[in-house]
């Protein structure tokens, strides 16, 4: 056991089976979200750091320390819904082939490549996605969590982006500011999703850079289209006005009203972990 002990400790659940868990996993941090569908303004948003034992030895065995510690997230919830950062993945047309030959398209973008790899399809991007974590850690998290999906978080996002865009012939650019120095961009043109990537960014002016550098390489219309900004306030805030000197039409992402089932102060919750709460619910 580690030094990680009681993070959540003070978090006291009446019926876990009325509530569901929503976990994002990325390179130092496990972010989860609770909401009993059933509960008023129940919601519960905390990250459990693990940057510190990741420096100090495997990814792996510092991820399952922060998880068997924390005993709150091994409840018997209602639902339980998983998402994964990986800097190693791609998308491909959906029915491309099977897994050999996913794996092959994958090995040639990245040949040294060592870990779990992971196929998913038929999720609401219209694409099929492979990425790969660390060794063991797609086993343990499916063990863990009683054989669920775990998605790509980029793939979860495009799949709420692009249902935003199907009723439309409006190219979109969406930004995810997740305000760590990174972005998340999917791109669209009428509906069908034309890129999907992470970016990082040392400052406000690189995401300038690489949200107008995808909107250029598309050949986005600067009077028609639409670039959308969801994720940290702070920086949506200002980069929106700065955006606007170059393309009409920026909005920020608002919380989706099939969202407010999930919890009346849902607001709260990082925008990510919305999106797989909403997909994985509506896929059940």
């Amino acid at each position: 056991m580690s030094s990680l002990s009681d993070t959540t400790g003070d978090i006291k659940l009446d019926k876990p089976y009325l509530w569901t868990l929503t976990l994002f996993i990325d390179g130092r941090q496990i972010h989860f979200m609770l909401h009993n569908d059933m509960e008023a303004d129940s919601l519960i948003c905390r990250n459990i750091d693990i940057g510190k034992w990741i420096d100090e030895g495997e990814y792996l065995r510092a991820l399952e320390n922060a998880i068997y510690d924390n005993r709150l997230l091994l409840n018997d919830f209602k639902r339980v819904n998983v998402s994964v950062d990986s800097n190693k993945f791609i998308f491909l047309p959906q029915g491309y082939g099977p897994d050999d030959d996913v794996r092959k398209a994958f090995d040639i973008a990245f040949p040294d490549a060592e870990g779990d790899f992971v196929v998913s399809r038929g999720y609401n991007c219209n694409a099929d996605v492979a990425y790969m974590v660390p060794q063991g850690v797609y086993r343990f998290l499916q063990r863990t969590f009683s054989n669920i999906p775990v998605r790509l978080n980029l793939e979860v996002l495009a799949s709420y982006f692009r249902g935003r865009t199907l009723t439309s012939n409006v190219g979109k650019v969406a930004v995810y500011t997740r305000g760590d120095g990174r972005i998340d961009v999917c791109a669209f043109k009428r509906g069908k999703l034309q890129l999907a990537n992470t970016y990082l960014c040392r400052s406000e002016n690189d995401i300038m850079y690489y949200t107008l550098a995808v909107w250029n390489e598309l050949g986005l219309d600067v009077h028609s289209d639409e670039i959308q900004v969801a994720g940290d306030k702070t920086v949506r805030a200002s980069i929106m006005p700065r955006l606007r000197e170059y393309v009409t039409y920026v909005v920020p992402v608002m919380v989706p009203p099939a969202a407010m089932r999930l919890a009346s102060d849902v607001a709260k919750a990082p925008f990510n972990l919305i999106a797989l709460a909403i997909y994985e619910d509506n896929k059940r």
